[in-house]
């Protein structure tokens, strides 16, 4: 049975949320030019979940369970989570978890760690939040595919492979909620 989003969903009006329609569509540099944008007035927490478990340095590692593993980013490297520490998030947080476990592991990471500008990588967490502010990034051109997505009301971000036909610059965080100037 499926579940009832609208009566589930968490609701996190300090969260942007950015999910997109398949890989290298530009999510990645899209979240580290929004925490560059936005640490420059606030502390930022970068987010990034991902359905797929991979080998992490276990002294990084917050919570393991068998439905999931949250880990702090503290290393630079070339990894989406590392970057997010570059840009600017005063701590990252990796979160891997299937999407049937992924609620148990948002709402330990949301309990434990989360407060605050949090900016969030994610496909599947559309499904479980009411984020302040929802983007969904495609290349310019290309149908949507995750159309799943759009019952979440996302702004839909395009990406022409220089640059994106959204200004970052009307994202506001004030009063602990993301929203766009009007």
């Amino acid at each position: 049975m499926p579940l009832d989003y609208k009566a589930e969903r968490i609701e996190k009006p300090n969260l942007l949320l950015i999910a997109g329609n398949g890989r290298n569509v530009g999510k990645t540099f899209l979240v580290c030019e929004i925490i560059k944008q936005i640490s420059k007035s606030s502390e930022v927490i970068g987010v990034k979940i991902s359905s797929h478990f991979h080998p992490v340095e276990k002294k990084n590692v917050l919570c393991e369970t068998n439905e999931f593993t949250i880990v702090e980013e503290n290393e630079i490297s070339e990894k989406d989570s590392s970057l997010m520490l570059q840009a600017g998030a005063v701590n990252v947080y990796f979160l891997m978890a299937s999407q049937k476990n992924l609620r148990k592991a948002f709402l330990w990471l949301n309990k434990n760690l989360l407060s605050g500008a949090i900016v969030c990588e994610s496909g599947g967490l559309a499904e479980l939040v009411n984020p302040g502010l929802f983007l969904f990034v495609k290349s310019s051109g290309d149908e949507i595919v995750k159309d799943n997505q759009m019952q979440f009301s996302p702004v839909i971000v395009e990406n022409d492979g220089e640059c994106f036909n959204f200004n970052i610059q009307n994202i506001i965080y004030d009063n602990n909620r993301f929203s766009i100037k009007q």
